[in-house]
């Protein structure tokens, strides 16, 4: 996928090129063609020059007088010269030496350059005249290799200059781009912020163009709160609704009923179980689905202080606690779930622990990675599996219901999370947390200009 910023630049450069290229040639043919009218018009002159060179002899025959002709024609191979065609005479330069110039077919300027003496290119002009009732050809050349050279130096010196100049822009060029796509980085900023949690709504002050795009994801975002806020509570009201209903059917499932009827005692336990499990994972879902705001997320320097102050007021034990990596910046995990996660596996660890607890909180990979330990009896490897299912207990002599670590594991499966038991250091349970968490610049894209 390709960046608007970045084709918005290549496009631009490539605007810039052609029009440079274009107006810088265009300039070199016109002084090209400037040059060579000026050149035309010299000759023009040269050729009237010439003509007053001629006069009349002793017989009244017309005859060309060499002093009063430019000392350029009577150097050899000046890259000025003369041919004059009277009646049956010819008269040239003495510039040309021994090469021979070739005469113009029509009257005036010669388009063609001609091949001269020496690699010489010549710019010719013929003019036809009369003296004493006889035709009178004159034709000059100039030599137009200096011009041609200084054309072609000209030429390179300019696409130089207008390289350097075209690099210069594009720099510019760039630096602009940035400055005026700034707006859209930070919006999108703020909209990974809010993906992350990290904010509820995007700054509304703006560039003009962007702020009905802003004004519309804030609408989107409250509307889509207000939806999940409302399908959370539904859900929510729905479970307590069923919890009395399947308390009331769980009481009446008791032992006078499994000695009276014990396939349907089966049958019911069975039944009210499903509809437990099914009731908890649809309120596990809807908690994560409604998402993370600013408001509720996870801040470990915060909540987990407050976590083991509360559990170790209630339980009343001197245990040695260990935290490490409290100090993690806020999560886009919801606070909610994570107290409710760590409050069981603290809770689980202050009952079993004889004198150490460690929690270990780490992110990194994309990941949360939670780890409690403590140095109490452990479970067995056999029996871990079994603790996870609800209501399931290994000891009766501890009070509770069995359903700590069984909310812990449906809480990370509804996260998509992973969760394992195993052997502590000091040889106690060890309980290991990897929740995925959203990454604020997780966004495939090419770089922004």
């Amino acid at each position: 996928m390709r960046s608007i910023g970045r084709r918005l630049g290549i496009s631009l450069f490539v605007s810039l090129l052609l029009a440079g290229l274009l107006i810088s040639q265009g300039a070199l043919w016109w002084l090209e063609r400037e040059q060579r009218e000026a050149l035309s018009d010299s000759l023009r002159d040269d050729a009237a020059g010439v003509l007053t060179a001629i006069g009349r002899g002793q017989n009244d025959e017309l005859t060309l007088d060499p002093t009063r002709l430019h000392p350029a024609y009577r150097r050899p191979l000046s890259g000025r010269y003369f041919v004059v065609e009277v009646a049956d005479s010819r008269w040239r330069s003495r510039s040309l030496w021994d090469a021979t110039l070739t005469l113009p077919d029509l009257p005036g300027m010669d388009e063609a350059l001609q091949p001269g003496p020496g690699s010489q290119q010549l710019l010719r002009y013929r003019g036809e005249y009369r003296m004493n009732d006889q035709p009178v050809t004159i034709v000059v050349a100039q030599d137009y290799t200096p011009v041609m050279t200084a054309y072609s130096r000209t030429r390179t010196a300019v696409l130089i200059a207008w390289l350097v100049v075209l690099l210069a822009l594009a720099v510019v060029q760039q630096w602009l781009l940035r400055r005026g796509l700034s707006p859209l980085r930070q919006a999108r900023k703020e909209i990974e912020q809010l993906r992350g949690g990290q904010r509820n709504a995007l700054n509304e002050d703006v560039a003009l163009e962007l702020h009905p795009l802003v004004l519309e994801i804030n609408r989107l975002q409250r509307h889509t709160e207000k939806q999940l806020q409302r399908s959370r509570h539904a859900l929510g009201d729905l479970g307590h609704a069923l919890k009395t209903p399947l308390a009331v059917l769980k009481n009446r499932c008791n032992e006078p009923l499994k000695t009276a009827d014990p396939a349907l005692h089966a049958l019911l336990e069975e039944q009210l179980g499903q509809m437990e499990a099914t009731i908890r994972r649809a309120l596990g879902r809807a908690r994560v689905a409604a998402g993370v705001t600013a408001t509720n997320r996870f801040c470990p320097a915060d909540h987990v202080p407050l976590l083991l102050t509360t559990l170790e007021r209630a339980h009343h034990r001197s245990l040695q606690v260990v935290v490490e990596g409290n100090q993690l910046p806020a999560q886009p995990l919801e606070r909610d779930d994570m107290l409710e996660v760590l409050g069981n596996l603290l809770d689980n660890a202050f009952k079993w622990a004889d004198s150490r607890i460690r929690l270990t909180l780490d992110d990194r990979d994309g990941h949360l990675h939670l780890c409690v330990e403590d140095d109490g009896p452990g479970i067995a490897p056999e029996r871990r599996q079994q603790v996870l299912q609800r209501g399931q207990r290994l000891d009766e002599r501890t009070p509770g219901d069995g359903l700590g670590l069984a909310i812990v594991s449906d809480t990370v499966a509804a996260y998509g999370g992973e969760l394992s038991l195993g052997e502590s250091a000091w040889g106690g349970l060890r309980v290991e947390l990897r929740l995925p968490v959203p990454a604020a610049g997780s966004y495939s894209e090419a770089p922004w200009p």
